[in-house]
């Protein structure tokens, strides 16, 4: 029976981790720009705006009228009129019109750009965040067989009268608590599993393909690319987006033509077609005048923020920048120094006190020390590589 329950679990274990999907990072980014529904959105309003682009200026109401006109000689209702009367956009605000449309497509253009940059910078931070957790994990079972060994030789010990029984407990403590944090690090994998599936619209977790954490590398050798960056063609977007509606509302000015057709019922009987044409003149222009002044001052503002968005970029990239110099210089004292000091730290603290040659509170002191040293690596990487995601981004690279 207790043969029938494991196979039974196996199955389940097997046909568990044969159901994840199994991905890549670039595979993930690609699977999240498809089903994410921010990029969705930004394609419905891309999509909105060329609709409303291709409609050309909106046209007025036809007016349908019905007019009844008093004769001396033919009565009270000794006229009626019925007919139809249809004002005309413009040509200039027809192409005000587009062109407004035309503005505010681009500007979902670049919404989408950012959407997509903001998406894939979420799926790398997972991917370079697991890639620091499998190193973690790593370390923890490095550690581990290092205490549990330590624990057994403080029993060993202990049974010889060596060490005191206070030693012998805190060892094998000291080893299951290495044990609980691995076992913590393996639920932040699991947690950041679970958080990918769900970006990328999948009702399980995934199973990543995680690279060994490393060294990032990035170099900007010309920093006007800031001016081609997802956030300042943004920027750019806002201000062709205010000049449109200054020419919208330049385009209000612009006199229009109507023409009308009717016909006119006597009241003896005889019937009359007719038709009219007219023109169409603003009078009373100072609201237009004072919307061409709203929109000039909007123009100024959107220039204003772009200013600002160059200037909020360049100083980011200086910070960024000088955050990548200071993680190189703390992985340079790594590789020159901390690599070689950890290891042999490990080494000679294991090896004295299962000789004797050390005492307990030092042993714990010295891999502590060495573990420090290890996890400040990993630690360093991960702050490296996530500077140059920033970076990236920042660049539009």
């Amino acid at each position: 029976m207790k043969n029938i329950i494991v196979l039974a679990v196996l199955f389940f274990l097997i046909k568990s981790l044969s159901a994840q999907t199994t991905l890549t990072e670039q595979q993930a980014i690609e699977m999240a720009l498809k089903t994410h529904p921010a990029m969705e959105a930004t394609s419905q309003y891309i999509r909105q705006q060329e609709v409303l682009k291709n409609a050309g200026a909106p046209w007025e109401h036809s007016q349908l009228f019905h007019n009844v006109t008093a004769d001396p000689d033919l009565g009270v209702f000794g006229t009626t009129t019925v007919g139809l009367n249809q004002n005309f956009p413009s040509g200039k605000m027809t192409r005000a019109n587009r062109d407004l449309h035309a503005s505010r497509q681009m500007q979902a253009e670049a919404r989408q750009g950012m959407t997509r940059q903001d998406i894939v910078r979420q799926v790398r931070d997972i991917y370079h965040h697991l890639s620091y957790l499998d190193g973690k994990s790593t370390l923890y079972n490095r550690l581990d067989s290092v205490y549990q060994r330590v624990a057994k030789s403080a029993d060993a010990r202990y049974r010889a009268g060596d060490v005191s029984l206070a030693e012998k407990l805190a060892a094998q403590d000291k080893a299951a608590q290495i044990r609980l944090d691995a076992r913590t690090v393996y639920h932040e994998i699991e947690f950041d599993r679970i958080v990918l599936g769900q970006m990328l619209g999948l009702d399980e977790a995934v199973q990543p393909v995680v690279e060994r954490l490393h060294e990032g590398e990035f170099s900007i050798a010309d920093t006007t690319l800031l001016r081609t960056s997802t956030m300042a063609k943004y920027s750019k977007s806002l201000v062709e987006v205010a000049r449109s509606e200054q020419e919208l509302t330049k385009a209000k000015f612009a006199p229009t033509a109507s023409a009308g057709v009717y016909g006119q019922y006597l009241g003896n009987g005889d019937i009359y077609p007719g038709w009219q044409l007219g023109l169409n003149v603003p009078l009373f222009k100072k609201s237009l005048k004072a919307q061409s002044e709203s929109a000039g001052i909007g123009i100024a503002a959107a220039n204003a923020e772009l200013r600002q968005t160059m200037l909020a970029q360049q100083n980011e990239l200086g910070h960024l920048l000088h955050e990548q110099e200071k993680y190189l210089i703390l992985l340079e004292y790594y590789t020159a120094e901390g690599r070689v000091l950890a290891a042999e730290l490990l080494r000679t603290g294991e090896l004295n006190y299962s000789q004797g040659e050390m005492s307990y509170a030092d042993f714990v002191q010295l891999l502590e020390q060495a573990a420090g040293i290890e996890l400040q690596h990993l630690e360093n990487l991960l702050g490296l590589n996530q500077t140059i995601i920033e970076l990236e981004a920042l660049t539009g690279q």
